[in-house]
C-alpha cells in the first residue's frame, strides 16, 4: 500500500512538474517569438538575460556588436549601460552611509561651498540621489529657458563644471518637485571621491564589482576590447551606422559612464537581494527615499524608478546615449528580474531630432511584463508571400472622408498607398487632423488658448484659469515662460500655420489635445480643464506626430491585410490596412478608420 502511495505522487508531482515545463516553454516561446519579431525589422540588436527565482529562463543575443568586423553579440559582449550606472552610484553612496562617513541629509554644501553659496546649503545627498533637488545645472539636457550643458568630445573636469554653473539657480525649492538631473550623479561620484579618498571607479571597483563578482564591468573603460558592443545608429532602418563620435565619459561620471554584461547585472540585482552589498535598512531607503514624478504614481527612488505594471511592482531603471539603451528592473512580486542591453539607437538622443522611438527598449519590456502577467501582446507582423490579396488587385481609391482619400496600387508584387485630397496629408498624422471640436465651454477655453499662444496676445487668459493656474498664467514669469516656448517652437518648427482640437477626452476632468501646425513639425499641447471649464495644468503632448510622406509601402501580413512600418517612413507609429470588397480600415493604436471604394 505504501508502495501505491508513493508511485501515486510521484505521478502527480510528475504532472505538475510537466505542466510546469510546458507553461516555462511556452512563455519563452513568446518571449523569443516578440524579440524574434523586433529583430527581423532591425528594431532590436543586442543582449536578452530574464530570471524568475533567480534562475535565468530566457537568456539570448541578438544582432552584430560589430558589424565591420563580423562579430556577432554573445552572452560575454560588453555595451555602455547609460544611466543605470546611477544605480551603482547609489548604493556606492548608501555604503558610505552605512560606514558613517556621511548621511542623506548632510548638504552638499559641506564638499561643495563655493558652488551655488545661496542655495547648496539646502540641497542634501538625498535630493541628487531622488532628482529633487531644484538644480538648472545639468547636463545633457537643457530646458526652455537654456538651462543645463550639452557633453562634448573634449575632457572636463569638476572645477570647470563648477565654474560655468557658478550662476546656476534652483526651479523649486529642494525636495518639492522632481526634475531629472545628470549633473547631480556627477556630483554624488565626487562626493564618493572626497569622503573615501579613492577615484570613484576604484572605489565602485572595490565597494561592489570585486565583491559582486562582476569581472566584465568598469567605469569609462572596456575591460575586453574584443567583447566590446560597438555603439549603431539607424535602429529601425535597412542599415546601421557606426556611431564613431562619442562624448567624453568626464562629462557624465558616475550618472553614465559604465560598461557592463547583462551577467554582470544579474549579479548586481542578486548581490542586492541576498544582502551581499547593502543591509536591508539601506536597501529599503533605495525604493522608500523617494520623490514623486508627477506621472500617475511613479516615484523616483535612489538610483532606482519605482512604479507599477498592472497591480504589481516594478522597480527599474533604464538608460539611453547614443548608440546605447538598457534596462533593468525587478517584478518584486512574482521576483522576476529583466535586463536588456541594446547597441543601438535610431539617432543620437543628444543632438539629432526624431519624432519615433530612440529605442524600442522601453516597448519591448512592457510586452514581456504582459507576458508574465498572463496578458495576449502583439507582435510585429512579419510579411507573407503567396496569399491571396485579389481584393486590391487593381488600383482602387478609398474615401475617409470629404476630404482624405486613399488610392491602393499594385507593381508587379509590390503594393503602395497613396494619400489624395484637397490638401496634401499624410496617412500617419490621419487622426491627428481631424477636428472633433465640440461646441461647449470645455472648447471655448481650449480655443481661446489655443489663439492666445499663436497669437501672443495673453490678455484675458487668466479668466480661463483656475486658483492655482492664476499664479502662473497670471504673472510676468509664468507669461514669460510660454512666450519662451513659441519662440523655441518657431525656432526649430518654423513658421506656424494653424491649429485645431483632435481629441476631447474625460468625465468631469477633461483633457483638450491641441494640435499646432508648423512648416516642418507639430507640437502638441493638453489642457486638464476641470467641471468649471478652468485650466488646472497643462502638458506637453509627446502622441502628437508629423509627417509628410504622402506614399508608404504596405507589407502583405495575411488574406487583404497590410502592415505599414512607420519606423522607416518618418519614425512614425506603425499602422494596418484591411481591404475588403465594400472598402478598407486604416487601424492607427486602437482606433479604426473606416473608408469606402469610391471606384469599385
Amino acid at each position: 500500500m505504501k508502495k501505491a502511495v508513493v508511485v501515486f505522487i510521484a505521478l502527480i508531482l510528475g504532472i505538475n512538474s510537466f505542466g510546469q515545463s510546458n507553461s516555462n516553454k511556452e512563455l519563452e516561446n513568446n518571449i523569443d517569438g516578440l524579440f524574434e519579431s523586433y529583430s527581423y525589422y532591425n528594431r532590436f540588436i543586442g543582449n536578452v538575460l530574464i530570471s524568475k527565482d533567480n534562475h535565468i529562463i530566457y537568456q539570448k543575443s541578438f544582432g552584430y556588436a560589430d558589424i565591420a568586423g563580423n562579430k556577432k553579440n554573445t552572452k560575454n559582449s560588453i555595451f555602455s549601460i547609460a544611466s543605470l550606472t546611477k544605480s551603482f552610484t547609489a548604493v556606492g553612496i548608501m555604503k558610505l552611509v552605512e560606514d558613517g562617513k556621511l548621511t542623506l541629509e548632510t548638504p552638499i554644501s559641506t564638499y561643495f561651498p563655493d558652488f551655488m553659496p545661496d542655495y547648496s546649503k539646502d540641497i542634501t545627498i538625498q535630493h541628487l540621489l531622488n532628482n529633487s533637488s531644484g538644480m538648472e545645472a545639468n547636463i545633457g539636457r537643457t530646458d526652455n529657458n537654456g538651462n543645463g550643458l550639452m557633453p562634448e568630445k573634449t575632457p572636463i573636469t569638476l572645477d570647470e563644471l563648477l565654474e560655468k554653473f557658478k550662476d546656476s539657480k534652483l526651479k523649486f525649492k529642494p525636495g518639492t518637485g522632481y526634475d531629472y538631473n545628470n549633473f547631480g550623479y556627477l556630483l554624488l561620484a565626487n562626493v564618493i571621491e572626497k569622503v573615501s579618498e579613492q577615484p570613484y571607479s576604484d572605489f565602485m571597483q572595490q565597494a561592489i564589482f570585486k565583491p559582486v563578482g562582476m569581472k566584465n564591468t568598469a567605469i569609462t573603460s572596456f575591460k575586453s576590447l574584443n567583447q566590446k558592443a560597438q555603439p549603431y545608429l539607424g535602429l529601425g532602418m535597412d542599415k546601421l551606422n557606426k556611431f564613431n563620435a562619442p562624448f567624453h565619459p568626464s562629462w557624465l561620471k558616475g550618472a553614465a559612464d559604465m560598461n557592463s554584461t547583462t551577467v554582470d547585472l544579474f549579479k548586481f540585482m542578486q548581490a542586492l537581494d541576498n544582502g551581499t552589498l547593502l543591509k536591508s535598512e539601506s536597501m529599503n531607503k533605495l525604493y522608500t527615499s523617494t520623490q514623486a514624478m508627477g506621472v500617475n504614481e511613479m516615484t523616483s527612488g535612489l538610483g532606482w524608478v519605482i512604479d507599477k505594471k498592472g497591480d504589481e511592482k516594478w522597480i527599474y531603471n533604464n538608460g539611453l546615449l547614443p548608440g546605447y539603451a538598457s534596462v533593468m528592473g525587478s517584478l518584486l512580486e512574482k521576483n522576476i528580474k529583466i535586463i536588456i542591453l541594446s547597441n543601438a539607437t535610431s539617432v543620437n538622443p543628444v543632438t539629432d531630432e526624431f519624432q519615433g522611438e530612440v529605442t524600442f527598449v522601453p516597448e519591448i519590456t512592457d510586452k514581456i511584463i504582459s507576458l508574465f502577467q498572463g496578458k495576449s501582446i502583439e507582435n510585429l507582423p512579419t510579411p507573407k508571400t503567396n496569399i491571396d490579396n485579389s481584393i486590391v488587385d487593381e488600383t482602387k481609391t478609398y474615401q475617409l472622408d470629404n476630404e482624405h482619400s486613399l488610392l491602393i496600387k499594385k507593381e508587379g508584387n509590390t503594393y503602395s498607398l497613396e494619400t489624395t485630397g484637397k490638401e496634401p496629408w499624410s496617412v500617419f498624422t490621419y487622426r491627428f487632423s481631424r477636428n472633433v471640436t465640440e461646441n461647449d465651454a470645455f472648447s471655448e477655453t481650449a480655443l481661446f488658448f489655443a489663439n492666445a499662444m499663436s497669437t501672443q496676445n495673453f490678455e484675458g487668459l487668466i479668466y480661463y484659469a483656475n486658483d492655482q493656474m492664476k499664479g502662473f498664467l497670471g504673472t510676468e514669469e509664468g507669461l514669460g515662460q510660454l512666450k519662451g516656448m513659441w519662440a523655441n517652437f518657431l525656432q526649430h518648427a518654423g513658421n506656424f500655420t494653424s491649429y485645431n482640437i483632435y481629441k476631447i477626452e474625460g468625465d468631469e476632468v477633461k483633457n483638450v489635445h491641441i494640435r499646432f501646425h508648423f512648416e516642418t513639425v507639430d507640437i502638441g499641447i493638453v489642457l486638464s480643464l476641470n467641471a468649471d471649464h478652468k485650466i488646472q495644468g497643462m502638458f506637453m503632448d509627446d502622441s502628437v506626430k508629423t509627417n509628410h510622406n504622402n506614399t508608404v509601402k504596405l507589407l502583405p501580413i495575411s488574406e487583404n491585410e497590410f502592415f505599414i512600418n512607420g519606423h522607416q517612413n518618418g519614425g512614425m507609429q506603425d499602422l494596418k490596412i484591411t481591404a475588403s470588397n465594400k472598402g478598407l480600415i486604416l487601424t492607427d493604436d486602437s482606433l479604426n478608420f473606416k473608408a469606402e471604394v469610391i471606384n469599385p
